[in-house]
Parts: C-alpha cells; sequence; structure tokens
C-alpha cells in the first residue's frame, strides 16, 4: 500500500507541542519509519491519530503514569528467573500504539494464513509419510538431528487431522517496506493474552481515536480457539472438558496462563493435577478424578510426558503421549511441532510449499542459509560480514552472533567454524528493523521494532488471524529482545476502512443443560492453595493484631508489667513473632527488659527468622498467585497492594511500626471483605472459609489458655488485651459496660455463636463446611465439631473449675485445637494429596 501524505505537513498544522515532542524522533539511515514518509510528513494513519488523540507532553505523561498504575494494580508481570531485582517484573507497556493501515494487514494476513496452513502440513508429513524427507525437499540431518522431532510421535493422528490449533510469527520490516517472517513459534505460542491485556488498557487511553479509526476488536480470535477445541476433542455425548496446562506460577509467563484461563473459561492446571487412566486424562478434583477432553497446554513439547518424552520432568503428565496416541484426549498444539521453530527449516519452506500445497510462498522469510549444504555454505561466505549466526539445532547458551559487530579476527575466526562444523549452523541475512515511535521520558523517539501475529485453526482447514498483535520495541540495545532485557510491548491497532462489528466472546442464548453444568471445577491444587490462602491471610492478620495490642501497650508505665507477662509472651512466640532460640520461650523471659522486647518485636514484624507479619502475608499471596485464575481483579489489586506496603516495611520506631500495622490490618480486614461479599459460594470458596475458620480456632483456642493458665485471668489489663488482640473489646463494653472480667471475656471468646470471633462460631461453621463439603462430605468429622461447638456452650466450661475437669475451659479448647489439626490432616488426605491414587503411569510399548 502506498502511503498518501497529508496535503499540508502535519507538523505545521498542529499545535506547536508535537513539533517540540517530535524534535528528538529520530530513524537510523537504511532503516523503516513507521510514523513519518519523508522525515517530516506524518502517514495518513498517524496524522488520523494525531487529530483524535492528545499530543503534548502533559497528556502523554499523564497516560504513561495510567498505563503503569493500571499494570501494577492487575498485576500484569512477566517472571525472570535468577534476576537479582526479583523474579517478577512489571510488563513493559508504551502508551502509543503501532498503526498497521487495512489493504497493508490484508496482505500480510492472507501470507500468513497461507504460512500456517504450510506448517501444519509439514508437521504431518514429517510425523506421517516423510515425503519431503525421501524426496529431498527437507534434509533429513537437519529433522532427525534436531530436538524438537519426537520420535515417540511418529505415526500419530491427532484428533481431526489438526496438528498447530495455534501458531504465531515473528515479523520484522525491512527498509524496503516489506514484511518478512523472522521466527515461528509452534509448541506453545506465548503472548496473545499479554497484547489483550495491552488492547484493554490502551483502547481506554485512547477512546476517541479507537473508534473513529474503525480499530478490529480481538475478541473473536479467542472466540475461535474456544470453538474449534471445543469441536476437536474426543469428548463423544458429553460436554468437553479443556484444560490449560500450564508450568506453574515461577514460569515466565505465569499472569498470561491465568489470564487466559479465566478469560476462555478454562481450567487452569498443572502436570501433578492430572493424571492418565485408560488412555483417558483426568484432572484430580475436590470431586474426585474428572475427565479431560482436551488440552491446551503452555509447555514446552519434551517435559509434557516424562514416560516418553523427558525423563527428568517434574511438570508433565505420565503417560500423556500414549493417552493423546490413543486418541483419548486433544493436545493442542500436537506434540513435536518444537521442530517447525527450526531456523534453519525457513531455506526450505518454499520447496516444501510447491511440493505439499502447490503453491508460491506470499510472505517471505528473512533470507537463511543452513551451511550443512555445500553451496549454501559457498553462497554464505562471502555474505557473512552483513549476517547473523545461529545454532541450527537449540542450544541454550547460544546467543545468536551480529557478524558486523565482530572484529577482522573475530570474523575469520567464525569463517574457519563454519568451514569445520557447517552443519551446526545457520546464516541469516542482517535486516535493519523499521522504528516506531515510543513515548519515553517526556518526548517520542524512534525505537527498533518487530511484532508477532498469532493464528488459530478454525476448524475448517484454514485458520484465523488475530487483528492485532504483540508488537515488541527494543530498548537500548540493537536487536528485539524479550522483557528480561528491557524491551518494552506496543498495542497493535489494525485499522479498517469501515466501521467494526462488536463482538463478545459469550455465546448465544443458555439451554438447560447449560444451566447443570454451569458448577466451576475445582482441583485439588486449586484447593489446596485456596486452604492455605485463607490459613495465611488469617494467620496475617491475628499476628498483625498481636503485635499492635502489644506495642501500643510498650510506651505507657501502667501498662509495661503486662506486656511483659508471661501468657503475652508465650503468645508472642507461638504465634512466630518472637524467636525462642533467643530466649523469649524460657521461664525468665519476662526478665529480659522493656527495651529487648521492644526490639524483638519490631524485628518480628519483617524479620525472614520468624513467621513476622510480612512472612505471612507474602505467603498469603504467594498462595493467592496459584489461583490467580479464581480471583477478581479488586482481589488481586487489594493483594498486590497488601504485598507492596508489607515488603516496604522496614525496622523503624513504634510510632512507625503502628502506622504500618494499621494499613496492614485494614488492607486485610477489605481482602476478608471481598471473599465474604463477592466470591461465589462454590467448593473454591468453601475450602477458603475452611482455612480462615481453622486458623481462627487454632489462634483462640491457644491466646484463650495461655491467659487461662497463667493464673492472671483477674487482670483487667490483660483480659483488656485479650479482647483487643481478638477484635472484641467494642462489643464487650457494648455488651456488659464495665471492666473486663474473666466470665465474661470467657464467654464472649468460647461460648457465644453471634460473636465470629468466638471458638463456638468456628466450630460450627467448620462443622457446616464439613459436612457440604464435595463426595457427601466428612460426616464424622462434622459431628465431631459440632458436639466440640456445644462443649464450648457447656456452662461448666467457662463459669466452672478451669482446671481439672472434663469439661473445664482448658480441656474444652486443648480438644477444640486437637480437632481442629485432625481436621486439617483429613482435608489433606482425602481432597488435596490423593494418596489414593498411583503416583505414576506406563506406557504401553
Amino acid at each position: 500500500m502506498t502511503d498518501v501524505p497529508s496535503p499540508i505537513p502535519t507538523i505545521d498544522r498542529l499545535r506547536l507541542p508535537l513539533a517540540d515532542l517530535l524534535g528528538g524522533y529520530e530513524v537510523p539511515p537504511g532503516h523503516f519509519d513507521e510514523l513519518r514518509t519523508d522525515g517530516a510528513t506524518l502517514r495518513s494513519h498517524w496524522d488520523a491519530f494525531a487529530r483524535h488523540a492528545a499530543w503534548n507532553a502533559e497528556a502523554l505523561g499523564a497516560a504513561e503514569a495510567r498505563v503503569a498504575q493500571q499494570i501494577h494494580e492487575n498485576g500484569v508481570t512477566y517472571n525472570v528467573y535468577a534476576d537479582p531485582g526479583g523474579a517478577s517484573r512489571p510488563w513493559g507497556l508504551d502508551v502509543l500504539p503501532l498503526l498497521v493501515p487495512a489493504a497493508e494487514w490484508e496482505t500480510l494476513a492472507d501470507g500468513l494464513r497461507q504460512r500456517a496452513r504450510l506448517l501444519n502440513a509439514v508437521m504431518a508429513d514429517l510425523y506421517g509419510p516423510q515425503q519431503l524427507l525421501q524426496d529431498g525437499s527437507v534434509p533429513a540431518a537437519l529433522v532427525f538431528g534436531h530436538p524438537g522431532f519426537l520420535r515417540p510421535c511418529h505415526g500419530i493422528v491427532p484428533p481431526g487431522g489438526c496438528y498447530l490449533h495455534q501458531v504465531a510469527f515473528d515479523l520484522a520490516r525491512g527498509p524496503d517496506k516489506r514484511w518478512r517472517i523472522v521466527g515461528t513459534r509452534s509448541q506453545a505460542p506465548s503472548g496473545a493474552g499479554y497484547a489483550l491485556e495491552n488492547r484493554i488498557t490502551i483502547s481506554r487511553l485512547f477512546p476517541d481515536a479507537f473508534r473513529e479509526m474503525h480499530v478490529h476488536m480481538l475478541a473473536s480470535f479467542f472466540r475461535t480457539l474456544q470453538e474449534t477445541l471445543l469441536a476437536c476433542a474426543p469428548s463423544a455425548a458429553e460436554v468437553p472438558h479443556i484444560v490449560l496446562l500450564t508450568p506453574g506460577p515461577y514460569n515466565e509467563t505465569y499472569f498470561e496462563h491465568a489470564y487466559l484461563a479465566r478469560y476462555l473459561g478454562f481450567t487452569l492446571a498443572e502436570g501433578s493435577d492430572l493424571t492418565v487412566r485408560d488412555d483417558r486424562v483426568y484432572l484430580k478434583t475436590v470431586n474426585g478424578l474428572e475427565r479431560v477432553h482436551g488440552i491446551l497446554r503452555r509447555l514446552d513439547d519434551d517435559f509434557c510426558d516424562p514416560v516418553e518424552l523427558r525423563a527428568d520432568s517434574a511438570l508433565g503428565i505420565p503417560g500423556l503421549v500414549q493417552a493423546w496416541r490413543a486418541g483419548g484426549v486433544l493436545v493442542a498444539n500436537a506434540l513435536g511441532a518444537g521442530i517447525l521453530e527450526s531456523s534453519a527449516l525457513f531455506a526450505f519452506l518454499p520447496g516444501a510449499s510447491e511440493r505439499l500445497l502447490g503453491e508460491t510462498l506470499k510472505l517471505p522469510s528473512i533470507a537463511t542459509w543452513w551451511c550443512g549444504e555445500p553451496a549454501a555454505l559457498e553462497d554464505v561466505l562471502p555474505r557473512l560480514q552483513t549476517s547473523v549466526v545461529k545454532s541450527a539445532f537449540p542450544r541454550a547458551a547460544f546467543q545468536p552472533v551480529f557478524v558486523d559487530s565482530l572484529d577482522e579476527a573475530e570474523r575469520a575466526a567464525w569463517a574457519d567454524r563454519l568451514l569445520a562444523t557447517p552443519e551446526e549452523f545457520v546464516v541469516e541475512e542482517y535486516v535493519p528493523l523499521s522504528h516506531a515511535p515510543s513515548w519515553e521520558q517526556g518526548h517520542i523517539c524512534g525505537r527498533a521494532l518487530m511484532l508477532r501475529v498469532f493464528l488459530v485453526n478454525d476448524g475448517r482447514g484454514d485458520y484465523r488471524v488475530m487483528p492485532g498483535g504483540l508488537a515488541r520495541i527494543a530498548g537500548g540495545e540493537r536487536q528485539i529482545v524479550s522483557s528480561q532485557r528491557g524491551g518494552r510491548s506496543k498495542d497493535t491497532w489494525v485499522l479498517s476502512d469501515a466501521p467494526v462489528p462488536r463482538f463478545s466472546l459469550l455465546q448465544g442464548r443458555l439451554r438447560p443443560e447449560d444451566i447443570n453444568r454451569s458448577e466451576r471445577i475445582v482441583s485439588s491444587r486449586s484447593a489446596e492453595h485456596l486452604f492455605w490462602m485463607g490459613r495465611y491471610a488469617e494467620r496475617s492478620e491475628n499476628c498483625a493484631r498481636l503485635l499492635r495490642a502489644v506495642i501500643t501497650r510498650l510506651p505507657y508505665a501502667e501498662a509495661l508489667p503486662l506486656a511483659m507477662a508471661q501468657p503475652i509472651v508465650r503468645t508472642c512466640v507461638r504465634q512466630g513473632l518472637l524467636d525462642p532460640e533467643d530466649g523469649w520461650g524460657s521461664a525468665d523471659a519476662a526478665g529480659s527488659g522493656s527495651d529487648a522486647l521492644e526490639r524483638a518485636l519490631v524485628r518480628g514484624l519483617v524479620d525472614d527468622k520468624t513467621q513476622s507479619v510480612t512472612f505471612n502475608i507474602i505467603q498469603t499471596v504467594r498462595a493467592a498467585s496459584a489461583v490467580r485464575d479464581r480471583l477478581s481483579s479488586d482481589n488481586w489489586r487489594l493483594l498486590s497492594r497488601l504485598a507492596e506496603d508489607a515488603t516496604g516495611a522496614s525496622h523503624g520506631s513504634l510510632t512507625a511500626t503502628h502506622e504500618h500495622l494499621d494499613r496492614v490490618i485494614i488492607a486485610l480486614v477489605a481482602v476478608g471483605g471481598l471473599e465474604t461479599a463477592h466470591m461465589t459460594r462454590d467448593d473454591g470458596w468453601r475450602f477458603l472459609s475452611l482455612g480462615r475458620h481453622l486458623e481462627r480456632l487454632l489462634y483462640i483456642a491457644t491466646t484463650v489458655r495461655d491467659v487461662a493458665e497463667s493464673g492472671l485471668f483477674e487482670d483487667a489489663l490483660l483480659l483488656e488485651w485479650l479482647l483487643d488482640l481478638s477484635d472484641s473489646l467494642i462489643t464487650y463494653r457494648a455488651r456488659y459496660m464495665r471492666h473486663p472480667e474473666w466470665l465474661g471475656v470467657a464467654h464472649l471468646l468460647t461460648a457465644d455463636q453471634r460473636n465470629p470471633r468466638a471458638a463456638a462460631f468456628q466450630l460450627a461453621r467448620l462443622a457446616k463446611h464439613a459436612k457440604a463439603l464435595p463426595g457427601g462430605g466428612m460426616t464424622e468429622m462434622a459431628v465431631a465439631l459440632q458436639h466440640s461447638a456445644e462443649a464450648c456452650e457447656t456452662r461448666d466450661a467457662w463459669q466452672g473449675e478451669l482446671f481439672g475437669g472434663a469439661h473445664s475451659l482448658e480441656a474444652v479448647l486443648e480438644d477444640a485445637e486437637t480437632l481442629a489439626l485432625s481436621l486439617s490432616t483429613e482435608l489433606t488426605l482425602r481432597f488435596f494429596s490423593h494418596v489414593y491414587e498411583p503416583t505414576h503411569s506406563t506406557a504401553i510399548l
């Protein structure tokens, strides 16, 4: 397409600030300029954008701040292994989109669809008749020597005959304005979820431009992905159950895995969540084993099955290859697709297209030579200086070598190396990347650009192209890099010449059977993480309230002896705020002095050595991140802010510590409020609630026992402290309008089922949840919990003798604590660990 320049130079007729913003915008000679035609005139589509969007430093600066805030609040991250700055790095997103005109996109999409059909046909041939190898269209050594070619997968025909359900291509635009394919992502293409998040963020910044420029929507692409997987899954008369297979929370793109699972309505599962039985795959759920009909994998080929593929993989599903071979499950993409990512394959795709499709390739790849062919080696040596050398077979330690950046001796050494082991290397032409405008540090500058475009099989032999993509711009380096090296992303706007229809991912009218299957499946792993999220969240609040209740009394002389009292010190040790190795668990700990106690408690806010408040909050967020697909955006924002505030705490004064604890407690109460008021009452919520009530019961039982056993239960200040850390002080005062007395305190904290902080309240709720658990519930445990709740209400427990009797307060609370621990063990054995399940599967050879 030929760009149509504006009748008048755009910079002259726009407000002066634009000229100022573009004052530092430069594109190196020999690189295509995405923004301007002749170094002064905006391209037509950018001129339209400038007319509909606010182009001035103040507006773009404010937009940049909003983008950063939304990315932070939504927790959009790209995880980086072994990064000294932290594993989770915020996603980089430029405020200016990449604009692609309609006619240009139509040509590009047509070529990409053809390339996707070709790769699907190539894979079908390589794992089937291998005609390409027999007639020499593709060298056999290149295929059989590549680790991406999986021999156990030869001869397997996937359900529906489709090998590539989704594929992504990395594109670069050269100085001649033509797009070239520079990379293929065929195993588990990543980035579509990030592209969707980018779209949601950037479209809100420029709503007028987005509407008036007729930008294509992305939802139809994801709808096609849904429909294709559901249609291809071997489910007979059943409604297909699709899972998104993730390596887990430490994978670099885990945010995207959780994001897409939630958006598509698929179950997010790790390899350990799945098991193979009779050539079928099942998900371990709290209801038992649930059939899985399709797997959308985000796990590389060789990690998927430790039985037939990589034996040391702890991420895969033992027996998956055999289940797939037998037609018991859809795997998308088909295992073995990694061979298609070989850079050396580019050199042979034109011939393969003529052989398999009878078509000439419409969209070129970057010029590539596999040095294992003598003719190619002869051709490449004279042009080596302007080329890039890559490994023909994937090696993690080998980085592409830009030969023009080497000195003469290094170039000669590379020429010798190519001659010595030519089959090991691929040589590619160096393409000067196009430059696109990027908003950085108060002005618009030019950055090198690459574009990843995604395609999905439409179930009818063709592919649908996402009308957009994930554009990436370089940081300070010459080549485009992923987020771990400072590159950023861009939203990609594909323009239309006419208004575009609105499209929703949601399907049409519900049917009665849709209502029957609407209950969301809860995997055992999700249930366990939700359970521990509840426990750690409650533990965090308990520790924060305990610490605040103690340090608020330290500055006052009349309360100081109380703060040093044995039950308080013992409770702090039990909750992990004081380290027993420092002597705080000994009988004479109270003699250590108030200064020592103050320092130890302030350290207890953040120290890793103890189970500090910060430690428990981090564990809460860690458990939550493993079930992020089940949490609302508001819930995650609260947790993210809480974690940020907690990790920012330091050893400070009592005043600073007190203020920090106030913020933490308010945030924790808000998290609990969201869980109570907004979470659907499904099995996932039930396990979360079980964790909270169980942890609160243990806290109440132990703290009340500590006071009871101390013999100081007539001390009004100590009882006030006990009510304070149980958040029941106002209730007591409103009810009795007098100083705390043991009879009232003991009843309020143990027997009163109207008090959400009472032991009886927790026991009753635990009994209710235990009875309603999947599989008919834990009836015996529910009965025992209910009996324990009734025992707490028995008058003898809180009004009679404290010690010695079968129904004394001490005995009742000790029994409740034992019962709570037994409940935790039973939940683990029955719902989380599946101890009755074999831990391995074998292949039929």
